[in-house]
């Protein structure tokens, strides 16, 4: 993400290493609320919408944000919630049934809420680095400060 941002001012004349404290900010920011969007897509998406299966990421026993707030929460599991997540993480053949009881426990544990709410902390923050960059952005063309003001919300929102 970083890149893309140093090239855009290059491009424009400006010498990015002048921005860089902020444009590095951003781009951690915005980039964390992307992959929190997919870890949180991963099971609580629309397989159809997407075009993929989800709960890919407990099948493949991945640390995801989603699985990590899952883990975290076990002490607030009862011992059969407990013991369907515990045995679909990592396991390849969980069936598309365990997967969403696996989201049902998520959403009654709040656990969808919270990552809802980081992911939006995280668009929030990304926007205010934004915003610290004002220097720059006077002499940017509009669509493409638009572009960057409204990429951390867009990453929060996305439904694929």
């Amino acid at each position: 993400m970083l890149a893309p941002l140093r090239l855009g001012l290059l491009a424009a004349g400006a010498q990015p290493e002048r921005h860089d404290r902020e444009l590095s900010r951003y781009a951690r920011l915005v980039g964390i609320c992307a992959q929190m969007r997919d870890d949180y897509l991963d099971l609580f998406g629309d397989g159809e919408v997407m075009g993929k299966p989800t709960g890919t990421d407990i099948r493949d026993g991945k640390r995801s944000y989603v699985v990590t707030a899952l883990l975290s929460s076990l002490d607030g599991l009862d011992g059969a919630e407990r013991a369907v997540l515990e045995t679909a993480l990592g396991d390849p053949a969980c069936t598309a049934g365990t997967i969403a009881t696996i989201r049902e426990i998520a959403e009654t544990r709040g656990v969808a809420g919270r990552l809802r709410a980081r992911m939006r902390d995280h668009a929030e923050q990304a926007e205010q680095a934004a915003l610290v960059a004002e220097g720059w952005r006077p002499r940017r063309r509009s669509e493409a400060v638009a572009f960057f003001d409204l990429l951390p919300h867009w990453s929060v929102e996305r439904s694929h």
